[in-house]
Order: structure tokens, then sequence, then C-alpha cells
């Protein structure tokens, strides 16, 4: 068994306080505006699926996501302070819009470990300002010490944001990251166009760009490759890493899911046992369209490894 197995578990906690037009959180798992949980045991789905990862019998480190923005909801921030107490846990990763940092994590402070939480924070640039985002960012950083990540999206339209990001950020002493943003509708059968599902790929320098404002030249060839043609990739999801969806059932990575494809079974049947692979690598069979870095991280590459850090997504230096 490897040391940490990393866990990517998309809760059902809807309520968000932004409206962004890109947002991936659509159809079965589309946000709300004034809706924590949507379907009535949604949140009592939610904590039976936290208890069973506090159960497990390895340690893991969790990226608890959301359909959200999870500082919306107490209720959800008093189970991922919960998670952050087991001694199996070593860390509990939030990804958030940053907007309510400085008023809600006290909760986690003062219910939970704070040390083991890690925060991906995106910055959404229709909906919140660079210095009021970075604020935020920065308290969580110096305020609580938590493991901070600040996160941007790239567009067509919006290079100078981005770039007044990257260089608040680098002036603060916070991790930066950039993202290429996804267009949220393009069909499913669609995802080998590229661009298509990027837009900024439909721009001739759309690759320069990016490189130019901080997005790693490795990860975004990683990224592209995924996405285009994954024949002939061999990946450790399943070994070290699997995927949870909002009712409990278990994929080795987000795309099975996507796909329908080799489930492992549901974390709430009263007689699941989980079996990852004995082998660190084996071939992925999903063809095209891994999308989400949680899981093509972990495509077996020369240079670069895996996520480092108490973070999903982080391949930069550590603590």
């Amino acid at each position: 068994m490897v040391d940490t197995v990393r866990i990517w578990y998309v809760s059902a906690q809807r309520l968000c306080n932004f409206c962004c037009s890109y947002c991936v959180s659509i159809n079965d798992y589309a946000k709300s505006s004034s809706t924590d949980w949507l379907e009535e045991d949604d949140q009592a789905r939610f904590e039976r699926i936290v208890y069973w990862i506090a159960e497990c019998p390895f340690r893991v480190g969790v990226r608890l996501a959301t359909l959200g923005e999870p500082f919306t909801s107490r209720p959800f921030l008093a189970r991922a302070a919960w998670l952050t107490t087991r001694q199996n846990v070593d860390f509990v990763e939030l990804v958030t819009n940053g907007s309510l940092l400085t008023k809600r994590l006290d909760q986690l402070d003062r219910e939970g470990d704070i040390s083991k939480v890690s925060l991906w924070v995106t910055h959404h640039h229709t909906q919140i300002s660079v210095p009021r985002f970075i604020e935020n960012a920065r308290f969580a950083q110096e305020e609580y010490g938590c493991f901070v990540v600040v996160n941007g999206l790239l567009f067509p339209d919006n290079e100078p944001a981005v770039l007044e990001l990257k260089l608040a950020a680098e002036e603060a002493g916070l991790r930066f990251h950039l993202d290429l943003g996804y267009d949220p509708l393009t069909p499913h059968g669609a995802h080998s166009t590229l661009d298509a599902m990027v837009p900024l790929l439909r721009e001739e320098d759309g690759i320069a760009r990016a490189i130019r404002l901080g997005a790693d030249p490795e990860l975004l060839e990683l990224n592209l490759l995924a996405m285009r043609d994954l024949r002939n990739q061999l990946c450790s999801a399943g070994h070290n890493y699997f995927y949870i969806g909002i009712r409990g059932d278990v994929f080795r990575c987000s795309r099975y899911q996507a796909l329908g494809k080799d489930r492992l079974g549901n974390v709430l049947d009263g007689d699941f046992e989980l079996q990852l692979n004995d082998a660190p690598w084996v071939p992925c069979k999903a063809g095209f369209g891994c999308s989400n870095k949680e899981d093509f991280l972990n495509l077996r590459r020369d240079r670069k490894g895996g996520p480092t850090g108490p973070s999903l997504g982080w391949v930069g230096d550590g603590r």
C-alpha cells in the first residue's frame, strides 16, 4: 500500500454566492443560488461518505469538493472540520472562490485541525476584485497557516485580469497556478475537439499566451494530451488515487465516472470493500477527454511527478 491515497470526493453541496457564466457546475451537478442541499438525502449522504473516508484503513489526503461554494455552508464546514481531526487524514483540501475566507475560516479553526486545511482559491474575474481576493487568500495563509494556492482561469478576454492576479499573488508571497478556462456547454462527445472545449485554443497564440501568463508548459502539454488522446498512456489512478461522486459511487477517476466505466462500487453499500490496484501503473482505457487535473496528474510522465504538498492540483514546491 502506498503511504497516502489521494481522494477526490465531489459532494452534493450546491449553494454558491457567485454567478459565473462559465461555471462548470451544470446539469445534474448544477450549483444553486438558494439551496444548500437539493435532494432530501443529500446532506445525510454527504455525512456518511465523509465518515467512510475517515474510517479508511490507510492514510488519505482528500480534495473535499462541492458543486457550489463550500464557505456558504456551515454544515459542510462542520464535517470538513471534523474530518481534519481524524488520525488517518493527512489533509483536507477545499476548492473555494475565496470571497468568504475572512468570515468563515474561524469555524474550521474552532472545530477542527486547521493545520490540515488546504485551500485551492480560484479567482473569478467578473465576481470579485483582485485586491480583495488576494487579501482574503493572504489572510488564510498568514493568519491561519493554511496551504494556499491562488488559481487563475484564462479565457480569450481576461488576460489583463490574469496578469493582475499573477503579479499580486507574487507580491503577496502566494503560490500561483493558471488553468485554461473551459466552455461548460461543450457537448460530451465533442471533448476531443479542443478548441470547442477550451475557448483560448481558438486563438492563434493561445498556448503562448497561457505560458507567458504563468501556465506550466509541461502541465499544459499534459493537459492537452489527456484531452486529445489517452491511448498507450499509463496511469496510477485506482492505485494511489480514486474518485467519489455525489451519490457515493467510486471510480478510479472522474473520466471513468463520466463514461460509466469500471465502477468500483458505492461507499454507502454496507458490504462495499474498496479494492485498489496492486500495480502502480495500468493502461488508461478512457480514450480521450480527460480534462480534470485531479485525474490527469496521475498519468505517467518522465519529468515532474504527481501532486505535491497537501493538494490534488499543485505540483510546485511543497510547504
